[in-house]
């Protein structure tokens, strides 16, 4: 697919990224949470990718771009999945770094500003190519803060310091250049992951413990459907999890990545996809790979 990308203002310092399918309903609320924080003339874009809505989304964000033409864009493109959108950033995005905003988000007050600053303070620096601040998640009652080995440090040592949550996060766009996802053919989900681990290979990423979004998660979120999208997207699934192989990760993340290579293998083989990976995880995983295959198999029916 060919984007042709248009001229943009030099001073966008900062693009907010949403990728949109079929949310006309949730984006109104985003757009109020943006606009507030972004004065006319401070170097902040929000582009909006619609990904193929069958709704009135492009209508929904065009009203929103009439009211605020200094800072609302909107790119439609044919239906592939937020992996495939983030892609079209890539190419289309007028800032220096992008900061992903889900549809069913909010902006933090202030974290426009606080996003702003923290780019100013590492721009300078290309060893960083991650900005790192937290979410918050009414609806769950749960706060995550980072406990780092140190600050700035790479994506898998902080995995090694501990768990991982969901965060937001801001991306170089030079690096998110440097780092397409794969796209495979009939597939329309990939993990997140795939791009912090690639990334992590060769830049650093600055932890700040501030909440930037808030989250509320969808019924028929990616989210809430990540064990199904993977299933549907096998070959994708086994690519997320050979990155996640080739970082510096605790034994016992590798353990949990080996088995998920095998079920998502055996997911591509019972479909007959052609896809061959290029990474094959240690084959002692194999049988617990296939006892989660069948498992998925079982649920599923």
């Amino acid at each position: 697919m060919v984007v042709t990308v248009e001229q943009g203002p030099a001073n966008i310092t900062l693009t907010i990224f949403t990728p949109a399918f079929n949310r006309a309903h949730l984006l109104p609320r985003l757009f109020e949470s943006i606009k507030s924080q972004v004065r006319p003339g401070d170097p902040v874009e929000w582009l909006v990718i619609d990904d193929g809505s069958t709704d009135s989304t492009a209508e929904t964000v065009t009203r929103m771009k009439n009211e605020r033409p200094d800072l609302v864009r909107l790119v439609r493109t044919k239906n592939g999945g937020k992996h495939r959108a983030i892609n079209r950033v890539a190419q289309v995005a007028f800032g220096g770094w992008v900061m992903t905003v889900d549809s069913d988000d909010l902006l933090k007050t202030g974290a426009v500003g606080e996003a702003l600053d923290a780019i100013g303070f590492v721009d300078c620096d290309p060893s960083i190519g991650v900005i790192r601040a937290l979410k918050s998640f009414p609806e769950l009652k749960t706060e995550y803060y980072f406990k780092v080995p140190s600050n700035p440090c790479r994506h898998s040592d902080w995995l090694s310091a501990q768990h991982q949550f969901e965060t937001a996060d801001i991306v170089r766009l030079m690096v998110l250049k440097m780092c397409p996802f794969p796209e495979i053919e009939n597939e329309r989900f990939m993990a997140e992951s795939w791009l912090w681990h690639s990334v992590g290979r060769t830049h650093l990423t600055l932890y700040i413990n501030k909440l930037w979004i808030e989250c509320f998660y969808q019924n028929d979120g990616l989210s809430v459907a990540s064990r199904l999208n993977r299933a549907d997207s096998p070959c994708s699934a086994e690519l997320v999890y050979a990155a996640m192989l080739e970082s510096e990760l605790p034994i016992r993340t590798r353990l949990r990545s080996s088995i998920n290579w095998w079920r998502y293998h055996f997911h591509a083989l019972s479909r007959n996809l052609s896809h061959r990976p290029e990474y094959r995880a240690p084959a002692g995983y194999a049988f617990l790979g296939w006892l989660m295959w069948v498992r998925d198999r079982f649920d599923r029916h």
